[in-house]
């Protein structure tokens, strides 16, 4: 089955090399100067340091490479690489996609979406921090139209939220839980890839109807009510259990309440 990526990429590879005082300390807000580096000696400093250990250089690419560098037939899996509107991250997404081209993986264009910084040098703050809001609301509504599109054409999606900034980052995984993709992460502090449980799902016809009875009635206690239940809604529960928006409890392996959850009383009341 094909793949499909959607990896919001930051500048981890530019930070990590500051770290290591690999190259100068800059704020990735000096526009004017990352403008300038490709063509300084600095560039080269960075290519070696990526090329040195490309995983430990770059978060987004590591997060990646950890579960699919291994993969066989690399040109069944597509890759999306999205973000700032700015030069640093211009640098970092041209040296992780040329990499992830030599590996066999294939590349798309990806959206570039304000970075902030560079729109605030020809506008007013107010204008800059407006342009970078309205294109992050249109950044999740164009990560959800794709994903659901690659979905119709029978590609399995997945969301990479590990790099970018924080708004993009949220974009990322709120997009990939909307559209009840598979989500995963690199934990830094433990260095290992975690894939997110789904945690937003929008229930409709069965299950909206099972919500707004369990609402009402807060738990439903009597055995010959949580047996009728179970059979009249058996999909629509497991469905919703999955979802954290029901609860039950048992004894002797038998259910003896079904309850609401604060998660399900929260979407019921914005569905209603």
């Amino acid at each position: 089955m094909k793949q499909f990526h959607i990896i919001s990429c930051g500048v981890s590879l530019i930070t990590n090399a500051q770290r290591e005082k690999i190259i100068e300390e800059r704020k990735i807000s000096d526009e004017k100067y990352w403008e300038e580096f490709g063509k300084t000696e600095n560039f080269k400093k960075l290519l070696d340091f990526f090329n040195k250990d490309p995983k430990k250089a770059c978060a987004e690419l590591s997060t990646f490479l950890e579960v699919y560098e291994n993969e066989k037939n690399k040109k069944n899996i597509e890759i999306y690489l999205f973000g700032t509107k700015t030069s640093a991250n211009e640098i970092c997404r041209k040296i992780i996609t040329d990499y992830l081209e030599k590996l066999g993986f294939s590349l798309l264009s990806g959206t570039e979406v304000s970075g902030y910084f560079r729109e605030a040098y020809s506008k007013t703050e107010k204008e800059a921090s407006e342009k970078f809001v309205s294109e992050t609301s249109d950044l999740l509504d164009s990560l959800i139209r794709l994903a659901r599109r690659k979905k119709a054409d029978g590609y399995r999606v997945f969301f990479n939220p590990t790099g970018g900034l924080k708004a993009h980052v949220i974009v990322c995984a709120v997009a990939g839980f909307l559209t009840e993709s598979e989500v995963y992460y690199k934990n830094e502090e433990f260095e290992k890839v975690l894939f997110l449980p789904p945690m937003i799902y929008i229930p409709k016809g069965k299950e909206k109807e099972l919500l707004e009875i369990l609402n009402d009635k807060k738990t439903v206690s009597s055995v010959v009510e949580v047996n009728k239940i179970k059979e009249e809604y058996s999909e629509e529960l497991e469905r919703l259990y999955l979802y954290g928006m029901v609860y039950s409890e048992s004894e002797n392996g038998k259910d003896y309440r079904i309850g609401i959850t604060e998660r399900g009383k929260l979407i019921i009341k914005n569905l209603t």
